[in-house]
């Protein structure tokens, strides 16, 4: 049956559960009679979201931080003891995924295999577990929100969108770093649904299609929008600022070709 302490003890030590409370230690003796070995696979089943990490480890510091501050509680790191007898087991098994040299933090996710330090650090910022982190730690996904508030103009795009093209064809001829300032979302991947809800609590809209643009945090609207809006020199000033683009004359609003439109086809 399950455990009766599931809810509250995450504590692993080389793959093996260690409760502290002596009155559930019978059952513990029994379940660890099954399998005396130290079991890699055992741990990464154990909870959604596993970070394996050994003492006196700079980086294992560093992304413990980079997760608390993102609301991740500190019960999905399990520390291995290098000392110990089953180490050598372990790091055998861990080497399997990570490569026969790896460096510490290593970590797994939904039973998956994550990567390193630096690969999970870049995850996390770009997004990647934000629906595991809302599910399992009840986390308010918020890498869209940083994204806004960290560029000073954003424009969020698909692939194979005509009036994607249109307007980052338009911005180039304009100057802007057209290659700096679009993020590429794909439906295709797991974590669009998490992403689309943030864009639309980030526009205040349900309904809409792609590219949507923000300019210092402030949402400026479809691709017809912003291309009306530089037309009339709306963002002469801040293209100056943040680009040093000369400020051109105001032109007439060109009406922009009428494309296949991409909308979220969800709706």
């Amino acid at each position: 049956g399950d455990l009766p302490f599931a809810g509250d003890v995450r504590t692993f030590v080389n793959g093996e559960l260690v409760v502290l409370d002596p009155s559930i230690n019978t059952q513990v003796t029994k379940d660890n009679a099954e399998s005396k070995a130290p079991s890699l696979d055992k741990l990464v089943k154990s909870q959604p979201f596993l970070v394996i990490s050994i003492a006196n480890c700079p980086q294992c510091e560093e992304l413990g931080a980079f997760l608390t501050a993102r609301g991740v509680p500190a019960t999905v790191f399990v520390k291995w003891d290098k000392s110990s007898s089953e180490y050598p087991a372990l790091k055998k098994a861990l080497s399997a995924h990570a490569g026969e040299v790896f460096t510490f933090p290593q970590v797994f996710a939904e039973g998956a295999y994550r990567g390193g330090f630096e690969e999970v650090m870049d995850k996390v910022d770009r997004g990647a577990f934000d629906d595991l982190f809302e599910r399992e730690f009840d986390v308010e996904p918020c890498t869209l929100q940083r994204q806004v508030e960290k560029q000073a103009m954003v424009v969020y795009s698909l692939p194979n969108c005509p009036q994607c093209d249109v307007l980052y064809e338009d911005l180039e001829k304009r100057g802007v770093p057209v290659k700096d300032i679009f993020i590429k979302l794909d439906k295709q991947e797991p974590e669009y649904p998490s992403f689309k809800a943030q864009l639309q609590k980030l526009m205040g809209r349900q309904q809409f299609s792609f590219p949507q643009t923000f300019i210092r945090g402030v949402h400026q609207g479809n691709y017809d929008e912003v291309i009306v809006k530089a037309d009339k020199g709306e963002f002469a000033d801040f293209f100056s600022e943040e680009f040093g683009i000369a400020p051109l004359a105001a032109q007439e609003p060109q009406q922009p070709p009428a494309e296949a439109i991409a909308f979220d086809e969800d709706f």
